[in-house]
This record gives structure tokens, C-alpha cells and sequence, in this order.
């Protein structure tokens, strides 16, 4: 039977994968500019329009999510510093201490 299929069907298993090669690529298109790209253009500009650099406009903001941070909102300042720098690696640390008890006198023709 295998000998009767073409050498260039593909199977579904085989067409799933060629799909999700090809859809998923190797990463961002080619001129997709990244988020760390876009978010410095925006300094400069906004710099450039209030007459300082992006240098201290971004001191600025940080200084401002350091402030809104210690009001207890730090969603922009957290958001700002995961993608910029990535985010902490975060552990989960699991222990168990199972005691398991094996009962041999049960027989499934107890059940009534």
C-alpha cells in the first residue's frame, strides 16, 4: 500500500507539520520593528517636543512609575522593565511527604 502513494503526498500528520513550519516562521518578519525599537522612537520624539533629551525624559518616567509604584500601582513600571529587560525568573519549590497505605484485603467483590 505504501508503495502506491506518491512520493509527494504528504500525510496529515506530515501536512500539520509542513503548515506549522511554515505559519509559525523562524520569528518576526523582516521590518517588524520590536517593541524595544518603538519604545525608543516615542522617547525621542516626545523629547524632541518638550525641548529635552530621551535620556532624561526616560529617568523621568522611571521616576514616576518608582512614584506610582509606591502608591501601590506598578502595573506600567513592571510592564515597562519585563519587556525591556525580561521578566525575573520565577522557582516553584514543591515538596510532599505522601504516605501511601496499600489495603490487600479490599477485593472488588466486596462492593455491594
Amino acid at each position: 500500500m505504501e508503495e502506491n502513494r506518491s512520493k509527494t503526498e504528504l500525510t496529515g500528520k506530515e501536512k500539520r507539520l509542513a503548515n506549522l513550519k511554515r505559519d509559525a516562521g523562524p520569528g518576526r518578519p523582516p521590518g517588524q520593528r520590536d517593541y524595544k525599537t518603538i519604545y525608543r522612537e516615542a522617547m525621542i520624539i516626545l523629547a524632541s517636543n518638550n525641548s529635552t533629551t530621551p535620556e532624561k525624559l526616560e529617568a523621568e518616567m522611571v521616576a514616576n512609575g518608582f512614584m506610582a509604584a509606591r502608591k501601590g500601582d506598578y502595573r506600567f513600571y513592571k510592564d515597562t522593565l519585563d519587556r525591556l529587560h525580561g521578566t525575573a525568573p520565577q522557582t516553584v519549590n514543591v515538596t510532599a511527604d505522601l504516605n501511601i497505605i496499600f489495603d490487600d484485603s479490599f477485593k472488588p467483590d466486596d462492593i455491594t
